[in-house]
């Protein structure tokens, strides 16, 4: 009876724990991201990376939603890239590793890109404006002069 009782209470505190456990990872963690060094890539070009930020929704555009266009883009490149949230959630951290000629060459393709994007939402926001501005015309009001420019 005796063991009874103590297969009842580690039943218990197993189920307290597991429950416990439960409570603190609502969703699984994400899998590492070990990423080594390729072969082509040579160890003394890691010391001093370009570094520059973008936004997050650009980075989303270019380097896809889980950054699955980075290999792709180093190993067009020739160079390593390293993307990673800042503290505040607004802003990427790009880094960029390998002989400064390349790095330029990969910041200034990088940021035509983000230019790129930045003009499409751009024009896309000024189009929805113009249908929103011809839509209250057709009814019969007029929109104000400001709004057209």
């Amino acid at each position: 009876m005796a063991d009874d009782a103590g297969a009842a209470a580690s039943q218990r505190d197993t189920l307290t724990l597991a429950r416990s456990q439960e409570r603190r990872l609502p969703q699984p963690l994400p899998p590492l991201q070990i990423r080594v060094r390729p072969w082509w890539f040579p160890v003394h070009e890691l010391r001093h990376p370009l570094v520059f930020y973008l936004e997050v929704w650009q980075a989303d555009l270019i380097f896809g939603p889980h950054r699955d266009v980075i290999p792709e883009m180093e190993w067009m490149s020739q160079s390593l890239l390293s993307v990673d949230m800042v503290d505040n959630d607004n802003l990427v951290e790009v880094k960029v590793f390998g002989r400064p000629r390349v790095q330029n060459r990969v910041k200034t393709m990088i940021l035509g890109l983000a230019w790129f994007y930045q003009e499409r939402r751009a024009r896309a926001e000024k189009m929805k404006q113009l249908e929103e501005n011809l839509k209250s015309s057709a009814s019969g009001s007029y929109p104000a002069k400001d709004a057209l420019l």
